[in-house]
């Protein structure tokens, strides 16, 4: 009995200790950022200001329904509450980002203590997010908002690996509803179907948050059929085949032609499509352990086989790296050379960066998708079962 007490205090105080380590290394994360905020990128004078702007000169949450900007509405909701507090526009915008990467961090500490009794390997993982380069970069220096996306797709991993599909196919809504490169999680969604993890009619849930995303918007006077085809406007508007993000397109020029990235799209539609009857074919367990493994593969996967992705594409990817290298220590240098390379991306759009190849890039980049794809591979080979009836 008195041993038992004695262990509830010790556990009580490391629950103690890990909360004050959280709470202080969060004002640390935080106090980098502030000393950011200074800083004005080029999206910010070409684009977020002029929103911000808009938004605050016609009634802030009563603006929603005009035609501003090229996002989903809901991030202009968050500008529009902004607007009626005592702060700069540059400001407001990287607030909304830096909180977002504290739920962000939240949700990889939880993914990282599935893994480990010991929580302090979970609370190394929310610190190590909130330094991570390129989320510091993304959300202090840049004011970009993909950490909102992102903490909703580590969240739709996290509920899957807690059997909590509806909650699962909510947080992919979620992120959805904020940016569309929320697709390259798609896959491992359809896949989890095909493996009847998920069922079909739990999908419903993406159209019925995606319309009531827009309902406020529409209440406003901004047109329904543009806010249901957002995502169709922004798919041709830029016309580069890469733009700087290492990947398979980064070794085409400039002035490649328009039908070959119209290919391209085609064929990174039939290489996931590949991906997919390889894996629905084969018999595993889909444990813990492989849905890290096949959420990092698609992450990869996807913007590198894409034309037109942007520099900051591989975020996503940067995240889910860290959570994959606590499942599997040895693949420590997956997430070193992914995010430094996701961070040189984003320090050429930010600071004019120049120093290395971007091709030889790709090319690195390439290789850390093989590895991961063979380690997933072979994880593959060790969770295969004969009956297929305990996928169900």
């Amino acid at each position: 009995m008195l041993h038992n007490r004695r262990e509830h205090r010790e556990l009580s105080r490391e629950q103690i200790e890990n909360i004050l380590f959280i709470v202080v290394i969060t004002v640390f994360a935080m106090l980098v950022r502030i000393l950011l905020f200074p800083f004005e990128s080029g999206d910010y004078h070409q684009f977020l200001r002029g929103w911000y702007e808009a938004l605050k000169n016609n009634g802030g949450f009563a603006a929603v329904g005009m035609n501003i900007g090229d996002y989903m509405p809901t991030y202009l909701y968050f500008l529009a509450i902004f607007t009626y507090f005592p702060v700069s526009d540059l400001a407001a915008i990287k607030i909304i980002s830096s909180v977002a990467d504290i739920i962000l961090a939240v949700y990889v500490m939880k993914i990282v203590n599935l893994k480990y009794e010991n929580k302090t390997y979970g609370v190394l993982a929310y610190a190590g997010i909130l330094f991570l380069p390129s989320v510091i970069l993304n959300s202090a220096v840049w004011g970009q908002c993909d950490s909102i996306f992102t903490a909703a797709l580590v969240a739709c991993v996290y509920y899957f690996m807690q059997n909590k599909e509806n909650r699962a196919v909510t947080a992919f809504a979620i992120a959805f509803i904020f940016k569309l490169q929320a697709v390259f999680l798609a896959p491992l969604l359809l896949l989890l179907l095909l493996k009847r993890k998920v069922k079909i009619s739990t999908f419903l849930i993406v159209p019925l948050v995606y319309f009531v995303s827009i309902l406020p918007a529409v209440i406003m006077g901004r047109s329904l059929t543009g806010l249901l085809t957002v995502y169709f406007s922004q798919a041709g508007q830029y016309k580069m085949i890469a733009m700087f993000l290492p990947n398979l397109y980064t070794w085409l020029p400039e002035n490649t032609p328009s039908y070959i990235s119209s290919a391209a799209v085609i064929l990174a539609g039939g290489l996931v499509l590949i991906s997919l009857f390889y894996f629905y074919r084969k018999k595993f367990m889909i444990t813990n352990e492989v849905l890290v493994s096949l959420a990092l593969f698609f992450a990869l996967f996807v913007p590198f086989i894409l034309p037109h992705m942007h520099e900051r594409y591989y975020f996503l990817a940067d995240i889910l790296s860290v959570i994959f290298a606590f499942y599997f220590p040895k693949k420590f240098y997956v997430p070193v050379v992914t995010v430094l390379s996701s961070t040189y991306a984003v320090c050429h759009n930010l600071f004019n960066t120049d120093f290395f190849s971007v091709q030889l890039l790709g090319v690195i980049m390439l290789l850390v998708l093989i590895s991961v794809a063979k380690h997933l591979v072979d994880l593959i080979k060790a969770n295969r079962i004969e009956n297929e009836q305990v996928l169900i």
